[in-house]
Parts: structure tokens; sequence; C-alpha cells
């Protein structure tokens, strides 16, 4: 696991400023962001049921994937839960979310952005 910082100049601040977020690299994964609702251990319960899923359908399945996994989290985590997945490059994920259970993922060998969240009522 490799934990990276970015830095990127805040052009409304003074030019020594910065603005900072880590990603978290394991693997084909990339962490985009991870609140504090999802666990570690939910982390990786979800990306070895990604990983799975992906196995079982083939990559071509986006949709089936999505919706494998959103049957795993509401069996495993409750009702609510949304998975988008998307190629980088052709889409983005413009949502809001209403608890901290939300974790935004980059998968790097195909590409993809995944973005899952749960929604509370």
């Amino acid at each position: 696991m490799v934990a990276r910082t970015h830095q990127h100049l805040n052009p409304h601040r003074d030019k020594f400023k910065y603005l900072f977020f880590t990603s978290i690299r394991m693997g084909r994964w990339e962490i985009e962001s991870q609140k504090s609702g999802i666990t570690d251990t939910m982390r990786i319960n979800i990306l070895s049921t990604i990983n799975t899923s992906i196995d079982t359908r083939g990559s071509s399945n986006m949709f089936e994937i999505a919706q494998d996994v959103q049957k795993w989290l509401e069996s495993t985590y409750g009702k609510g839960w949304t998975v988008v997945i998307y190629e980088i490059g052709h889409g983005r994920a413009a949502l809001n979310y209403f608890d901290s259970k939300f974790l935004r993922i980059k998968e790097t060998n195909l590409g993809w952005y995944i973005t899952l969240f749960q929604q509370m009522p």
C-alpha cells in the first residue's frame, strides 16, 4: 500500500499556500475518497467483492458488476446503497450523499472510477 500526497497551488491565495489531498494505492485499486463511515475492514471486503464480480462477469459488464456489488452491500450493510461505475474520462459522478458511508475508487487496470455510498432515508 502506498499513500501519495498531491500538492496543488491555490490560485485564490498567495503563491506559497497549498491544498493537500491524499490518495491510497493498493495494487489495482487507488482509493480517491473514503469517509469515516467506511471502515478499513469494509473497504477490504468491498474491494474483494468488486474483484470477484469483475472476475465472474468480465470487464465488459459494468452494469451487472454494479448490480452485484449493490446487492451484496445491501445484504451485508443494510438498504439504500448506490454503486456507480464509469470509465475514466467518459463520465463523472455528481452526487450528494447524506451520511458518511462513501467510497470512491479508481480501478487502475481497467481505467474505471467506482463510487459507492449509502443514502439514509
